[in-house]
């Protein structure tokens, strides 16, 4: 039956977000045709700001297509199970957690499918714009990438993409259900129920970077504490701060178990949600 639940969810979701990347990558290439028309500043210690601006806004549309997927499927898990269509879903011979499952992998593909793409898309622009933006811009090409990956990520570049693909896959998966989580939580209000979820999702989201913030620390403090001993950043041949590599790996390390355990605590609430405190429209 959860195969059945997952091709049904599937056929319905996916045109939004079908849609979303495939303006993402009609944008990209738009983007990426205007940078490669322009010129690096004539000259030094100027800005080409046309290329500055133009990158700024190609960002922000990124970031409202993820969040209207994020909305879309948010109203979609609340209007399946938590209003009057709820009455028929929870009637069905399926378990909640097989709902939640089946609504989760559905989402959660997709968030990893546009963290893949906005990856991908970050790279092709600012493999355009970093020449042109000034004067002695550096070029992000494969070469360099790879000879400096251990000073950038603190691990060769084959092991930082294999390591950002599980992280990805993990953050997303823990992605849907705070989402799914928030919407649970936000039901048991009488009134304002998007609002409440909306609240919800904001705190838990809020609750979670502190955590990371904190779980960063000794990190902060060793980079600071290595710029007073020595008085300046020691820098690798490529201009990269010894520090980044270590910097970035403890980064993603916190983010991968901070991923994991919001996704097991977003997961435990939503179910005890939909099997004690369900309070349907």
């Amino acid at each position: 039956m959860l195969n059945k639940l997952i091709k049904h969810e599937w056929k319905e979701t996916w045109k939004i977000p079908s849609l979303s990347c495939l303006v993402l990558i009609v944008v990209t290439c738009i983007c990426a045709l205007c940078l490669m028309r322009m010129e690096p500043p004539a000259v030094e210690n100027a800005i080409n700001m046309g290329a500055l601006l133009l990158t700024t806004l190609y960002s922000m549309m990124v970031s409202c297509a993820t969040i209207l997927i994020l909305i879309y499927f948010g109203i979609r898990f609340y209007r399946n199970l938590y209003t009057d269509e709820g009455y028929l879903m929870h009637t069905l011979p399926v378990t909640p957690r097989q709902l939640i499952l089946s609504k989760t992998l559905v989402a959660s593909l997709w968030y990893f499918i546009c963290s893949l793409l906005t990856v991908w898309f970050v790279i092709i622009i600012f493999s355009f714009c970093l020449p042109v933006i000034a004067l002695d811009g550096p070029e992000l090409t494969l070469d360099w990438l790879m000879a400096n990956s251990n000073s950038l990520f603190g691990m060769s570049l084959p092991a930082f993409l294999v390591y950002y693909l599980l992280i990805s896959a993990v953050s997303a998966f823990s992605n849907a259900l705070i989402l799914y989580g928030a919407v649970s939580l936000g039901q048991l209000f009488s009134k304002h129920k998007v609002m409440a979820s909306i609240l919800c999702y904001i705190g838990f989201s809020m609750l979670i970077q502190t955590v990371t913030s904190f779980a960063m620390t000794p990190y902060l403090t060793k980079m600071i504490l290595t710029e007073r001993v020595s008085g300046e950043l020691a820098r690798s041949t490529a201009g990269v701060p010894e520090f980044m590599g270590v910097f970035i790996r403890g980064t993603l390390l916190v983010a991968l178990l901070g991923s994991l355990l919001a996704a097991v605590g977003a997961y435990i609430l939503t179910e005890y949600m939909m099997n004690k405190q369900l309070n349907l429209d």
